[in-house]
């Protein structure tokens, strides 16, 4: 676990968009989507990406899976993690403090920035409740229901009833 999120520090640290990036980012998202996606700091992009791009290997072989649904949901299930609201710095401390005392640090978050302290706050704010945040600007900008539930429910504990491409995009963040 611990190896996991230094190798995820590394790469945050290291993040950068290529030019094929952009070119899939436009494939998949319309306009407004691709609006949010680049309101996300770089290492949050390279981490959706990387999700993207191992949700279509996992998916290669299936005729079961709605492939535009799943690679969608893969670059859009981080857009609530907007760039000056949780820096790299601070998702470096959330997920370590996650780690340590994860109940506390959901109960002492809150929304709205201010002083250094009340920005920390709101960075375990975002960290714990960025799908619901994401799924929120999502509906916004009108984009599909169904993209919209998976989105949601992407860190809620698994059901059976669950979509695959739910279930797929879990897997594929869990590796990120």
């Amino acid at each position: 676990m611990i190896l996991h999120r230094i190798k995820q520090v590394i790469a945050a640290l290291n993040a950068s968009i290529t030019q094929k990036d952009k070119v899939f980012i436009e494939r998949y998202l319309s306009s407004r989507a691709q609006s949010l996606f680049w309101a996300m700091n770089v290492p949050d992009q390279r981490h959706v990406l990387n999700v993207a791009y191992t949700s279509l290997r996992l998916a290669e072989y299936r005729k079961d899976v709605n492939i535009e649904l799943l690679i969608k949901c893969a670059l859009l299930h981080d857009v609530g993690k907007v760039k000056g609201h949780i820096s790299t710095a601070d998702k470096i401390i959330t997920v370590i403090g996650d780690y340590f005392c994860s109940s506390r640090l959901k109960k002492w978050s809150r929304q709205g920035r201010g002083n250094k302290l009340a920005n920390l706050r709101h960075a375990f704010y975002v960290y714990f409740h960025h799908a619901a945040i994401s799924a929120a600007m999502l509906k916004e900008i009108g984009e599909s229901p169904k993209v919209i539930e998976i989105i949601a429910k992407h860190h809620k504990t698994p059901a059976d009833d669950d979509p695959l491409e739910l279930t797929l995009l879990r897997e594929s963040d869990s590796k990120h």
